[in-house]
């Protein structure tokens, strides 16, 4: 079975898919040795994780009516082998053999529609006593139901979570085994974090999700500002040392990389504290959960 981790903050521009990417592709590159998969599942309809990996043009769009997209998977329109993507790109000189993704487009906004309508019907049946008329699982399960045979497949499971997860938040805080929380170390980007974990506190208390608190993350840290180092020493006081993570440093290199073809830091600048940063996140990741 594999660990499902959702990388999610109520608070945009925190650096949510860059997180998300490059972790994926660090636990990828650390269990490559043991046969091991890695894949990402991208739940933003900006296509972001797509784009960030240079494989956008497989992705279902207006002009590609034959991309992939996670809606069309819920939805039982397309089955997993047509959903998923290998990030694998040795012709381009990015080997990634144990690396996909599901990703998501604008098409994702749709379907969530759909899901609440679909979800409204159930319950109207369920008070009318007409049980198991509707084939599709709750919406709080929609997601470990269709990512059920992906946690078998896979030893780690990255859910990139969109600012907002309104519809599904749930569904990803049940089927996700573990939440890290990146944050910008500005004050009104800790604010928002910890609006968020406490949300996530409140559901775990009341619809008693599966998912916890696994790290925060600091991101686009700048280590000689007064205020960044003001605000670690907040999360460390409020999460535990023990819970927040070593800091990303700002760094262009790590805004460049997905322009430069599709890269992730570590294929784009190597051995720079940016992407040492991103290594370390996923070997702790690997050492501390599983």
């Amino acid at each position: 079975m594999g660990i499902v981790i959702a990388v999610a903050n109520n608070k945009g521009g925190v650096a949510k898919t860059t997180t998300a990417c490059n972790l994926a592709h660090g636990l990828a590159m650390d269990i490559e040795a043991a046969g091991g998969g890695v894949i990402l599942v991208d739940l933003d309809p900006q296509s972001s994780a797509a784009k960030f990996f240079g494989v956008y043009n497989q992705v279902y769009s207006a002009s590609n009516q034959n991309g992939s997209c996670i809606s069309f998977y819920l939805t039982n329109q397309a089955n997993l082998a047509e959903t998923v993507i290998h990030l694998d790109r040795p012709d381009d000189g990015l080997p990634r053999p144990n690396l996909y993704l599901i990703p998501a487009s604008r098409e994702l906004e749709y379907t969530t529609e759909d899901l609440i309508a679909n979800e409204t019907d159930r319950l109207r049946d369920e008070a009318r006593g007409r049980r198991g008329r509707k084939a599709a699982p709750p919406l709080d399960d929609l997601l470990t139901h269709y990512l059920a045979p992906v946690i078998e497949q896979f030893d780690y499971v990255i859910l990139d979570c969109p600012p907002k997860l309104d519809t599904l938040k749930t569904a990803v805080y049940n089927v996700a085994d573990y939440v890290i929380a990146p944050t910008a170390a500005d004050y009104m980007s800790v604010s928002g974090l910890m609006e968020h974990t406490e949300d996530l506190a409140s559901l775990k208390e009341f619809k008693q999700v599966k998912a916890e608190l696994a790290l925060v993350v600091p991101t686009v840290v700048r280590s000689r500002e007064v205020l960044d180092r003001e605000m670690r020493d907040l999360l460390v006081e409020t999460y535990g040392a023990e819970r927040v993570a070593d800091p990303i440093p700002a760094s262009v290199s790590i805004k460049q990389s997905p322009a430069a073809g599709g890269r992730s830091i570590f294929e784009y600048k190597p051995n720079t504290p940016a992407s040492d940063a991103y290594w370390h996140l996923a070997q702790r990741v690997r050492n501390e959960l599983t």
